[in-house]
């Protein structure tokens, strides 16, 4: 567990004359020694996110935050060029959870948002503290990133950098030996692209797989892989996927509605009988038709345009946060 030694963190110092002491450094040894110790930017203390040593103030005199191993530290402080020392003292505790239990008066971890936290609210915009998951890019402040350049970027990046492959989270210009080696390069990385998308569990999620997925289309990874993105919005479907079903027709002989004429004649007048015969029988065994004959088809005609149908249940709309 992580602790940081409270008053020395985010200090502010003067110079003599009263301006902000730029640069001021500050040492950490272990208790009691000259060991030096690192000290980290981040509560996970990341590898890849060390602070230099010893760590140094900015030019408004104030000294960042950072974050140290649970135990008593050796910290001495002196201006940027060593000419003026300001304390040394041998064994000072660096306070934070132990044990997954916060101290009294503090603040247990678990309970509150960590770097690399999603949050998801039916707003849109930007919230500080925090980027969007739209598949723009972050990085340092001269890297020109889309979504976020800005040194407080750097444990997301790296969070992304370690969590997500090359894939789903590209890294401007191919990704480098380490996180922190492409961060000191003013690289970009891509957020997790989720606009459009809602979550749904992993197949197995430390369990045997559920067998869940089957013909489930994925655009990338696969049902086991974290943040593979699968289903479709809009889907058209193929001949394949109707239900069996038939026309009703019968299979072997159907009845129509026809009129023939029969024409025939008298031996006294040469006159013409005209006779109509309906609900004629076309099957196995029928005869031809008598004399002229005008049948009236029956045609059944194809419908439908394979329009895509909505696929997307009843959902609200909004922002995919990622926590910096």
């Amino acid at each position: 567990m992580a602790g940081t030694i409270f008053g020395l963190g985010l200090s502010q110092r003067n110079d003599p004359n009263g301006k902000p002491d730029s640069g001021w450094l500050l040492y950490i040894y272990s208790a009691n020694s000259s060991t030096p110790v690192t000290a980290y930017k981040d509560t996970a203390l990341t590898a890849g996110l060390e602070h230099p040593w010893p760590i140094e103030a900015d030019s408004s005199g104030m000294m960042p935050s950072f974050w140290l191993a649970d135990g008593s530290y050796r910290v001495r402080a002196t201006s940027n060029d060593g000419a003026r020392a300001f304390y040394d003292l041998g064994s000072v505790l660096a306070l934070g959870a132990s044990a997954g239990a916060a101290p009294s008066g503090g603040v247990d971890p678990t309970a509150i948002f960590q770097t690399g936290d999603p949050l998801f609210i039916p707003v849109s915009g930007t919230r500080p503290g925090w980027v969007r998951d739209n598949g723009r890019t972050i990085g340092s402040a001269t890297s020109g990133a889309t979504e976020r350049a800005n040194a407080d970027c750097q444990a997301l990046f790296a969070y992304y950098w370690n969590t997500y492959s090359d894939a789903k989270c590209p890294v401007s210009t191919g990704r480098g030996v380490s996180a922190a080696a492409d961060w000191a390069a003013n690289k970009q990385i891509q957020t997790v692209n989720m606009r459009g998308v809602g979550p749904i569990g992993l197949d197995d999620m430390g369990n045997s797989p559920a067998g869940k997925f089957t013909n489930v289309p994925f655009e990338d990874g696969d049902a086991t892989t974290a943040g593979s993105i699968c289903g479709e919005n809009a889907h058209t479907n193929t001949i394949a996927e109707m239900a069996a079903h038939d026309h009703g027709g019968a299979t072997d002989s159907v009845t129509v509605n026809v009129h023939a004429t029969v024409q025939t004649s008298s031996t006294n007048d040469g006159g013409r009988n005209h006779g109509f015969l309906d609900n004629i029988v076309f099957g196995a065994g029928a005869g031809p038709l008598i004399g002229n004959t005008d049948p009236h088809a029956h045609v059944i005609t194809s419908q439908g345009s394979s329009t895509p149908h909505n696929t997307v249940q009843r959902s609200i709309t909004g922002t995919w946060y990622r926590k910096l």
